[in-house]
């Protein structure tokens, strides 16, 4: 793949080369347009409650306790950049499988419980990341991994 785009790149280098006699008027790359301002933030549908200010501490606590070992099972298992044998791959994405299943489980929840919206997934799912992350930084995870398997394993995976 990486030799494909060096050739591309050389040819192209080349056949500006080529046309290098011809002079153009080349636009200054100070007088290029303006980058489109990002895109705003999707307005929150009706009868769904404001972005809380605390995110770690809405819905019941299992929800919570969902969307903790979500994060942690996430975090004790990255995807990792290189490649694993098949056996290896197939337990990391069965460990990842885990995690998202409790995670939409916690979220599911917090939307049943109308604590949250489906579109505060992202953020609440990165609220709790960031917060096992600190946990385990101290030395100080508020569940232990065996434990988020285990309840991770007793919900049902939807077919």
């Amino acid at each position: 793949m990486w030799l494909r785009s060096v050739f591309l790149i050389g040819a192209a280098t080349l056949a500006l080369a080529a046309c290098g006699s011809q002079q153009r008027d080349v636009v200054p790359s100070t007088a290029m347009a303006e980058p489109a301002p990002p895109a705003a933030t999707p307005a929150i549908p009706p009868g769904a409650p404001p972005l809380p200010a605390d995110l770690l501490d809405i819905g019941s606590q299992e929800a919570r306790e969902a969307l903790y070992c979500s994060a942690l099972i996430y975090q004790e298992n990255p995807d990792l950049s290189d490649a694993l044998a098949p056996v290896d791959e197939a337990l990391l994405r069965k460990a990842q499988t885990l995690g998202f299943v409790i995670g939409e489980y916690g979220i599911n929840k917090l939307v049943a419980e109308k604590a949250a919206h489906a579109r505060h997934a992202r953020a609440i799912s990165d609220a709790y990341a960031a917060q096992v992350e600190k946990d385990s930084k101290a030395g100080k995870p508020r569940m232990s991994l065996a434990d988020c398997n285990k309840r991770a394993a007793a919900i049902p995976i939807p077919e």
